[in-house]
């Protein structure tokens, strides 16, 4: 959950950011003035954050915490079912967003949306991720030790270098796919 509100808190700031500099750079701010009542009439409310919006972050985050308590109560296959739907939800929206991010950005009039659609592609790649080592925790349970070594490889190529990856590599080394270091 406290991973849901990071993710919220820093596609908040990133949409600010982006509106401020827009707003200094833009010769007529009046548009930038009509975003800023659409968005933030009282604090910023984007579609990401409702919990109750089947296209959004939050509500596949909480998805994820279901298919997480199932894991971890032993209960595999309600567990495969609920994180199999995640996983292809978050691996679409990431690619989604990541070609709205890539075709807004080659236009200079379309800096705020390249920045929002990339950062929302890297909010829904880091959910993506979480759901391929949660599914690859339960298919462990279930003994489907290599459908889950093709998961828990995917988060060290997507997110080398990070705790989520280090966590992959250790359940990769503790299934004996991989040597433990000396």
């Amino acid at each position: 959950m406290f991973r849901s509100i990071k993710i919220i808190v820093f596609t908040s700031i990133l949409l600010l950011d982006v509106l401020r500099a827009y707003s200094q750079t833009n010769p007529n701010p009046q548009p930038v003035q009509q975003i800023k009542d659409t968005l933030i009439p009282n604090k910023l409310v984007s579609v990401q954050e409702d919990v109750n919006n089947q296209l959004g972050l939050i509500y596949t985050v909480k998805k994820l915490d279901e298919g997480k308590n199932l894991v971890e109560e032993g209960n595999y296959l309600e567990a495969e079912k609920i994180l199999l739907e995640s996983k292809s939800w978050l691996t679409e929206a990431t690619e989604y967003h990541y070609s709205l991010y890539q075709l807004y950005h080659r236009q200079q009039k379309n800096v705020l949306l390249a920045k929002m659609e990339k950062a929302h592609a890297a909010d829904f790649g880091h959910a993506r991720d979480q759901s391929y080592f949660l599914l690859a925790k339960a298919y462990i349970g279930e003994n489907k030790l290599k459908e889950a070594v093709a998961l828990l490889v995917e988060i060290i190529k997507s997110q080398n270098g990070t705790m989520l990856s280090e966590r992959a590599y250790k359940t990769l080394q503790e299934i004996k796919f991989s040597d433990k270091a000396q």
